[in-house]
């Protein structure tokens, strides 16, 4: 996933390593300094029955997690909010669908 609304696509039953990017938002010595949030709704902004965890910070300008869980057929959106090295607060947007295939 990037801070650009990305469409990416899990079966169910999958367990799957993700990455939201935001090195084109940092200036060149900016870093993510720390996760404030992961958070995930479905398009309707109902209550999401995604497993989200083991979220860490990737080369400073990234975030990893893995997802699981998810209902076949539901998108969903996943959120994620970070804090810098320059006290900056950015918010990445993605858009999951869960399809059984």
């Amino acid at each position: 996933m990037s801070i650009a609304n990305e469409r990416l696509c899990k079966q169910p039953s999958e367990n799957l390593k993700f990455r939201m990017k935001f090195a084109s938002r940092l200036d060149s010595s900016e870093t993510i300094s720390s996760i404030s949030s992961i958070t995930s709704e479905t398009r309707a902004g109902e209550t999401s029955d995604l497993s989200i965890s083991d979220s860490g910070i990737e080369s400073g300008t990234s975030i990893n997690f893995w997802i699981a869980s998810g209902t076949s057929g539901e998108s969903y959106r996943v959120e994620v909010k970070v804090v810098t090295t320059a006290s900056q607060t950015m918010e990445g947007d993605g858009i999951l669908q869960v399809r059984d295939k």
